[in-house]
């Protein structure tokens, strides 16, 4: 729990396979020992979430749940350094596809935060969606230092 918004980690034997944000969920269990590999993905989310700059270790993700282009969006997506953007077009580009289907891959984007999709906007400079909220898309972005042109 963070008190800028509260996640849940799922994770199986190949790694982690959903980040979610629990809000509006009533209830969920918080195992207090996870692995220690999930535990030091925790830990980095944690101070991401304070706003320290994070390398996050993707290597514990299970990417086994997403399609083959959803897995190049991501892969576009997580090299997009801190305090940068890219328009779901050029993500579309680089991913070979729409802006449209690159907006639906990363609406389902099973590992937020780790795998930054908050810093993907609209061609228009505004936010765009977000499965946290476009308040929390907003604030994750200013603690990153991007002030958004088109809002």
């Amino acid at each position: 729990m963070h008190p800028l918004t509260d996640i849940g980690v799922v994770w199986g034997d190949d790694g982690v396979t959903a980040i979610i944000f629990l809000e509006g969920v009533k209830k969920y269990s918080n195992d207090p020992y996870p692995p220690g590999a999930i535990k030091k993905l925790l830990d980095s989310i944690r101070m991401f979430l304070d706003g320290c700059e994070v390398d996050f270790d993707l290597s514990v993700l299970d990417f086994g749940g997403c399609t083959e282009y959803q897995r190049r969006v991501l892969d576009v997506v997580s090299s997009i350094p801190r305090g940068s953007t890219l328009t779901y077009s050029e993500v579309a580009a680089r991913a070979g596809g729409s802006p449209r289907s690159a907006a639906g891959a990363l609406s389902r984007n099973p590992f937020p935060l780790v795998i930054p999709c908050h810093r993907v906007i609209r061609s228009d400079g505004n936010a765009g969606g977000y499965q946290g909220g476009i308040k929390l898309k907003k604030r994750l972005l200013e603690m990153e230092g991007v002030s958004l042109d088109g809002q």
